[in-house]
């Protein structure tokens, strides 16, 4: 078989876990080929987010991108005759357009600003298709492994795949660092396969050690050791009461921005921002401004290389003091943690805040599309439809809500991500590799397009989440963090850079890790 590996940004870690997953495939003896930037385009989404030139961007990057591995037959990006129209050069730039202005809601799409970086994005989405589209057909490839897939030059690497009839996957960092996501023909943020996974262990207990390694992922965010996880919030919080005083159930809303969901189809709803979907909810629950506490996200508070989050900060606050709702700004230090654990409801649409509401047995209500839809610990409001089905209004067993929190985190630490005994994250950016993966499981998926879940096993029965679930309630921490999952003996594998570079990754070890990598 002949696969291409496409990575057109060189960031910590993802090119080296593109040529772990080349190294794999050619060991099996498959034919590999490359495709890579090469500074061939005008413009692209690093240099806009960092608002550096191309004289000053481009070479570290090229430095940092798979030449700088031992690969062979590897093919720049060059400019051709442009087939793609406006319409959809435009579909395809929306997403990075949004990102980096960071947009809150959608009336925002079509702002002069958010207009001209789209525009700006035209000709280098339309290199990277004509060269991808070339590069399929002269390397005669039969299968694509494509980093992220979502933005604009790797939206159409894999849109070129889609138009060649190429069967690709695309792959990502795993939310807990070990193992790899790989979503067969969709893009990074697609949700058909881990839908399908969630729902396919939604009834399946987990055994003692999944249960108590999901007991200690929970335990980790609450203590705030969670280190492998790629961005880390609501740093150095102080402790946080609940700042308004009534005798109704208090419901604590945690909103996050969706700009990197802009014009993502799986993630589409029926309202054009949050706030939107938000007073339809409070309607129909009989929810008074009085009783709501806006957490308004920590991310809004922070620049990512020269683009502020001010949009979102500036959206919530004047939705909150419109209604007369309490709203706790972004810069502010207050637990986000504790007041997850004094309220009674939590609303959200779509953030990672829901595990830490779920694991102790919160009424949840999510807004919209998201990962954990099909996991029932929620009640989740996909359209308008859904918030006249009674159901909405029954209150989920507490006890269902943190067993079904603990299989989520389970399937999402070793079920969804790919080879998590051979890919360990020891920081965010540094990993280990070992041999011994199947490289015929990355071939099935390209062929089939069906993801098999990395760990398949399961319990007869929830006796062994009980324990766990206990200490969940209880807030019991230090137990949980006592269980120290065991990992296989296997030989390490080596998937250092050229000689002569090998100094690179320890330079960069020392620069910022985040967004800008």
């Amino acid at each position: 078989m002949r696969i291409g590996f496409a990575n057109i940004y060189s960031w910590r870690p993802h090119v080296e876990h593109l040529y772990y997953l080349a190294h794999l495939v050619e060991e099996a003896g498959q034919e590999i080929a490359f495709l890579t930037c090469d500074s061939s385009v005008s413009d692209c989404y690093t240099r806009l987010l960092k608002g550096k030139s191309r004289l000053k961007e481009c070479p570290a990057c090229m430095l940092g991108g798979v030449r700088s591995y031992p690969v062979s037959n590897v093919t720049s990006i060059s400019r051709g005759k442009g087939r793609l129209d406006i319409d959809t050069l435009d579909k395809i730039a929306l997403s990075s357009s949004c990102t980096l202005t960071r947009t809150e809601s959608e009336l925002e799409w079509h702002e002069p600003q958010v207009e001209a970086l789209r525009r700006r994005l035209h000709d280098p989405v339309a290199a990277a298709y004509e060269s991808a589209m070339r590069w399929i057909a002269d390397e005669r490839l039969e299968g694509v492994i494509c980093f992220n897939g979502r933005m604009d030059m790797t939206a159409a690497v894999i849109l070129a795949c889609e138009h060649s009839t190429t069967p690709y996957v695309t792959h990502e960092r795993s939310w807990f660092g070990d193992g790899l996501y790989l979503n067969p023909n969709a893009n990074c943020l697609s949700l058909r396969a881990i839908s399908a996974m969630v729902q396919s262990f939604d009834d399946k207990p987990l055994t003692a050690p999944q249960a108590a390694l999901a007991g200690r992922l929970a335990a980790e965010r609450f203590l705030r050791s969670n280190r492998l996880e790629w961005r880390l919030y609501n740093k150095d919080p102080v402790s946080a009461s609940w700042p308004i005083s009534h005798d109704d159930p208090r419901v604590l809303v945690v909103p996050s921005s969706k700009n990197e969901f802009a014009g993502q189809p799986e993630w589409r709803s029926d309202w054009h921002e949050n706030t939107q979907a938000l007073d339809e909810l409070m309607t129909a629950l009989a929810i008074r401004p009085e009783q709501v506490v806006v957490r308004c996200h920590p991310n809004w508070a922070e620049t990512i290389g020269v683009v502020e989050g001010n949009r979102s900060l500036r959206h919530y606050k004047e939705w909150c003091a419109a209604r007369g709702i309490h709203c706790i700004s972004s810069e502010e230090k207050l637990s986000t943690y504790d007041l997850i654990e004094q309220a009674d409801i939590v609303i959200l649409n779509g953030g990672s805040s829901a595990v830490e509401a779920g694991v102790l047995g919160k009424q949840i209500y999510s807004l919209g599309p998201s990962f954990y839809k099909d996991a029932g610990f929620l009640h989740n409001i996909l359209d308008r439809r859904g918030l006249d089905d009674p159901g909405m209004r029954t209150p989920l067993d507490p006890m269902t809500v943190v067993r079904k929190t603990m299989r989520f985190l389970y399937l999402n630490a070793r079920r969804f991500p790919q080879f998590t005994d051979y890919v360990e994250a020891v920081e965010t950016t540094h990993y280990r590799y070992f041999e011994g993966a199947d490289p015929q499981r990355l071939i099935n998926l390209l062929k089939s397009g069906m993801l098999e879940a990395d760990d398949p096993s399961f319990a007869g029965d929830d006796s062994a989440e009980t324990p766990v679930a206990n200490a969940l309630l209880a807030r019991d921490w230090q137990s949980l963090m006592s269980f120290t999952p065991e990992r296989p003996e296997l030989h390490r594998l080596d998937l250092g850079r050229r000689r002569g570079l090998r100094w690179l990754d320890r330079a960069r070890a020392r620069m910022p890790k985040g967004d800008i990598i």
